[in-house]
């Protein structure tokens, strides 16, 4: 049998009288009679409530937990009993250990946890940390699983997706947790399960700094996907501007990402344009000291490094000039003799003077002035007008699937300008005009360019690769003009 811890001195209780030595445990219709002495010394919390009820111990925390087999075996483990810990009473031990603060029996039982913890019951402890009132005892816990999804990272997100193709219930904070210590599917099962509800989608939106989305997501093009995705259904907007800031977060961090790892090359290109420049002046100045030197100079210009290649191919073409140059100097210098070019001068122009250009072949002959040239304009005037009206009469439900952009960088890419938008909607066209840093985006509906619009009114701020755009409804024949540009800035 196993030896009575005593942990805590009980002494006092031998002269108190007024402490109830004889307790009655009352477990539903069974009753256990116990010493109210071993049971108060296993924990304070058992020693309040034996005094406050006069010898009667109910346990009413422990009312729908577990059957009454399982809660006498965990009062006979407080006498001193062995107890058999397995996947089926394990709730009921933590639960009990914890409400009433036996933390010998917690503690084993968080030993038992981590030697028998697989990934189908992972998810069955998680529900049973977080109803856990002792904050000590669910920060142990939740960290024995933490440690556990950590080292068996493929097994456990194997678990989720089956859990998440069946619909099964699972706790959000898990998931969230599972999905950040798994970047190798953890992008597939975050699509998978912001699918199932809305709930979901909005939870992912709430959490979005316990997710690295750069590393779930490396290209753009696959988190703009998923950002479409999360925003379908969600139209509010308070929605738009969490998807927008964490569109713009992803950006910031991803660009951040690129100029880290381009770095390293960067500093190696410059030391390397440094060694060059030295040795081409350490060249041009061996050439001034003399021919001896400049034999010296040739001889360690031919010197190889350890792998056996030339030390730098820009010192050959540098003596190479510089022998050319001189031998035209020589030359010139002489009285005999006609002049020799100087290689290292541009060619100058040897066409004849009384040359002509060609003419032009491809003139067309008979070339007349359209008779209505000089035309006053407001003879044509209604003309323009009526062909505009016909434009807007065949391009009227088009335009109101299109909206104006502007303000957009330079360099921006059609699929730059289309990842802030796709939350609103399916994208079927873009059409940048980089020289006037405008856009057009055209929808496959009009709502979505009305929610896209109803956002910038209400005070979304949309950004193209970090930079804030402007939005604004559009017109045929007059958005595409310069004016229209003119309050482009946000």
């Amino acid at each position: 049998m196993a030896r009575l811890a005593l942990n805590r001195d009980f002494s006092r209780f031998l002269e108190d009288e007024e402490f109830p030595h004889r307790v009655e445990v009352i477990f539903g219709d069974k009753s256990v009679i116990c010493s109210g002495m071993v049971l108060a010394q296993q924990s304070s919390i058992i020693e309040g409530l034996i005094r406050d009820d006069c010898g009667v111990l109910m346990f009413e925390k422990m009312e729908n937990i577990g059957t009454v087999e399982q809660k006498v075996e965990c009062i006979k483990y407080m006498y001193g009993a062995p107890l058999a810990f397995s996947h089926q009473n394990i709730d009921v031990i933590l639960k009990f250990a914890s409400l009433y603060g036996i933390s010998d029996l917690f503690h084993k039982a968080i030993q038992w946890i981590e030697k028998n913890l697989t990934a189908r019951n992972l998810f069955a402890m998680s529900n049973i940390s977080e109803s856990l009132e002792n904050q000590s005892h669910l920060l142990k816990l939740k960290k024995v699983i933490e440690n556990f999804i950590i080292k068996n990272t493929d097994a456990v997100g194997a678990e989720l997706a089956e859990k998440i193709t069946h619909g099964d219930e699972i706790d959000s904070k898990l998931f969230v947790h599972i999905v950040a210590q798994n970047p190798n599917n953890g992008a597939t099962l975050l699509k998978d399960w912001t699918s199932k509800s809305s709930e979901n989608k909005l939870y992912v939106l709430d959490t979005v700094k316990d997710l690295d989305f750069v590393t779930l997501f490396p290209t753009q093009g696959e988190f703009s996907g998923f950002v479409a995705q999360l925003s379908e259904g969600l139209d509010s907007v308070d929605v738009m501007k969490k998807v927008l800031a964490l569109q713009q977060e992803y950006f910031v961090k991803s660009a951040s990402k690129s100029q880290a790892q381009s770095q390293p090359a960067v500093v190696a290109s410059g030391q390397e344009e440094q060694v060059e420049d030295t040795e081409e002046n350490e060249e041009d100045d061996d050439g001034e000291e003399g021919e001896e030197e400049d034999d010296t100079s040739s001889i360690a210009s031919s010197a190889k490094t350890g792998d056996g290649k030339p030390k730098s191919r820009q010192r050959g073409k540098n003596r190479k000039k510089r022998d050319k140059a001189e031998v035209w100097k020589a030359t010139n210098e002489s009285s005999k003799g006609p002049k020799v070019c100087n290689p290292n001068q541009p060619k100058k122009n040897t066409q004849p003077k009384n040359a002509q250009p060609p003419k032009n072949l491809n003139q067309p002959k008979n070339v007349h002035q359209p008779k209505n040239a000089n035309m006053p304009k407001n003879v044509q005037q209604p003309k323009a007008a009526k062909q505009q009206k016909d434009v807007n009469s065949k391009c009227g439900n088009v335009a109101k699937r299109k909206v104006f952009v502007a303000n957009i960088p330079s360099n921006a890419t059609a699929n730059d300008v289309k990842s802030p938008f796709m939350f609103c909607g399916t994208i079927v066209n873009v059409d940048v005009h980089s020289h006037k840093n405008i856009a057009f985006i055209e929808f496959n509906n009009e709502k979505s360019a009305a929610t896209v619009l109803s956002a910038a009114k209400s005070g979304v701020k949309f950004t193209v690769s970090g930079q804030t755009v402007a939005v604004y409804e559009y017109t045929p024949g007059k958005a595409s003009k310069p004016s229209a540009v003119q309050s482009s800035v946000v």
